[in-house]
């Protein structure tokens, strides 16, 4: 094993480490503890940048060639995202929620062939760098939105626990029809969903991929804390649900503040991904392949995920939209995006398809 997977390795168990002590802080309520758990993750965001600047230097070009140097660069951005964007106001759980974002993002990158190979001809471009690594950026900032969007959605769901609001003492009042159902379906139903979804990957792999070390990472690294995470929710919402509940405030900021926190997440990435992704992508594509726009699935997929965004924002603008339909909009984006990342590459055919390599 090298340097850089040892590196990588211990970086994913920092972050382990510092989901299980944000946990601990948030039950103890000690900012001692809180700290520490902040180190560990800055440890382990810190190990995996080491380790992508050695493979960067063994390899001679950016590590963003492949499925596995994407989801891994992609993982170090949002933890650094995470630390910046909190520095001056703590949210412990947020923290948490995506250090075991990182994780899952390092585990499914685990199923990828993780050696560095020669650059094919189209991405022999310094054009390789600003579009991926800017693109790369916008996207953390999303996963930060993501985790921010179900945090909020998990916040309304147990204010309708309550008899009435823990901040200004008065009666739950949804913002629109079916709003208590819409976080449920948010909360309860997303890591099932991704639960499904990632044991039904591994069972694929154990069929028909030639190494089967690619199904036992997965699951591994994967399917298993994912399954013991979905049921530990599953039991805190159904035996524990009204304790959580009077503890809300304490568990995280009021709704409001999350709601901005989701603004200003997106209100981040946004330029960053339409810069990178579209604008950059574009001229690329007249670099390598002699236009700017072929309607390849990538580029229409990250389309998909600019009017998404787009959406958003003029829901927030123009509209004046907050709460909780922003915040599941929010939780939707982020999965679009991730299906462009990781999606097309797998499902669909194109002119990137060598990012699966």
């Amino acid at each position: 094993m090298t340097i850089e997977m040892i590196l990588f390795f211990v970086s994913l168990l920092t972050y382990v480490a510092s989901f299980l002590v944000y946990a601990f802080s948030i039950a103890s309520g000690k900012t001692s503890i809180y700290f520490l758990a902040r180190r560990f993750y800055f440890l382990g965001a810190s190990l995996a940048t080491v380790a992508l600047i050695l493979r960067w230097q063994e390899s001679g070009h950016p590590p963003l060639s492949n499925m596995y140097e994407s989801l891994v660069t992609l993982s170090t951005f949002l933890a650094w995202s995470t630390l910046i964007f909190t520095f001056s106001s703590s949210i412990p759980l947020v923290e948490g929620a995506t250090a075991v974002l990182a994780v899952l993002m390092i585990g499914v990158a685990s199923v990828f062939p993780q050696n560095s190979t020669p650059l094919v001809p189209a991405l022999q471009s310094y054009w390789l760098h600003i579009h991926v690594s800017v693109s790369f950026l916008g996207e953390a900032c999303f996963a930060l939105s993501f985790a921010l969007g179900y945090l909020y959605c998990i916040r309304r769901l147990l204010e309708s626990d309550l008899e009435s609001s823990a901040n200004a003492g008065k009666e739950f009042m949804p913002s629109f029809p079916g709003e208590v159902s819409l976080c449920n379906g948010t909360v309860l139903g997303l890591p099932a969903l991704f639960f499904c979804g990632m044991a039904a990957l591994t069972f694929k792999l154990y069929n028909s991929a030639p190494d089967e070390s690619q199904w036992r990472n997965l699951a591994f690294f994967v399917v298993t804390p994912l399954g013991v995470f979905t049921a530990g929710l599953f039991l805190a919402f159904f035996l524990y649900r009204k304790k959580l509940a009077l503890m809300v405030d304490r568990l995280l900021p009021p709704a409001e503040n999350l709601d901005e926190l989701i603004y200003r997440a997106i209100a981040l990435g946004y330029p960053l991904f339409t810069v990178g992704a579209i604008i950059f992508g574009m001229v690329w594509a007249y670099k390598a392949w002699g236009r700017y726009w072929g309607w390849d699935p990538k580029e229409t997929w990250a389309l998909i995920t600019f009017l998404v965004y787009s959406w958003y924002l003029h829901l927030r603008y123009s509209k004046g939209w907050k709460g909780t339909g922003l915040a599941v909009l929010a939780v939707m984006g982020f999965l679009v995006t991730m299906f462009t990342l990781f999606g097309v590459n797998l499902i669909l055919s194109g002119l990137h398809s060598y990012a699966t390599n």
